[in-house]
């Protein structure tokens, strides 16, 4: 099975945050769909999803 080339370049990430920043936001986030549809989601998260429960175990 042949690699795939990556749906989201470091290079796309790069300057979404510094749209983001320059913006003056201070919370966000990116979202890629497996069909390589990019979201970005400014702001804060909804309260209804709430911590991923695996973030405990990291710390």
């Amino acid at each position: 099975m042949a690699n795939r080339p990556a749906t989201l370049k470091q290079s796309d990430l790069t300057r979404y945050a510094k749209a983001m920043r320059a913006a003056g936001v201070q919370e966000w986030r990116v979202d890629v769909k497996p069909d390589g549809t990019v979201s970005i989601v400014a702001g804060k998260s909804d309260d209804a999803s709430g911590p991923n429960p695996c973030d405990r175990l990291l710390e």
